[in-house]
């Protein structure tokens, strides 16, 4: 792994040694990758997307290589509120009018998502998930 940017902000640019480039964003807890340049049919591809990111490293410019998180992911619940207006029957009455009233109270649903785990000026840990990345992936 080669460092050969840093930024203003921070941002940390580094190649890999398959030639793919990776980036550490400190202040907001990410670390990206780009795809792969194994697994194409004809190696006139790899070379060429390998040239590219020669190219962007040379001028320490990879604004235009697009890139992946590899934070771990883990599943959140959330409480969103119900953005309908609810109805209910009120036929527990004697007189058997069925009328329309409006719920009173806010609802709310659970839902599951999932987000990317982030760890905000925590270099060490950062560079870490960069390492493991780099040693389990790129040979």
């Amino acid at each position: 792994m080669k460092l050969f940017h840093i930024t203003k902000q921070g941002n940390l640019h580094f190649q890999l040694k398959d030639g793919r480039l990776a980036a550490i964003y400190p202040k907001t807890g990410y670390v990206r990758v780009s795809h792969s340049v194994n697994g194409f049919v004809e190696e006139r591809f790899k070379v060429r997307m390998l040239n590219r990111f020669n190219k962007a490293v040379e001028n320490k410019n990879p604004g235009n290589i697009a890139m992946y998180q590899i934070n771990p992911i883990r599943k959140v619940k959330r409480l969103l509120p119900v953005d309908r207006i609810l109805y209910y029957k009120n036929d527990w009455s004697d007189n058997k009018s069925f009328e329309m009233y409006k719920y009173p109270n806010k609802v709310f649903y659970e839902c599951e998502t999932t987000e990317r785990v982030r760890y905000p000026n925590d270099f060490e840990k950062l560079y870490t998930l960069l390492t493991n990345f780099e040693n389990k992936n790129c040979k």
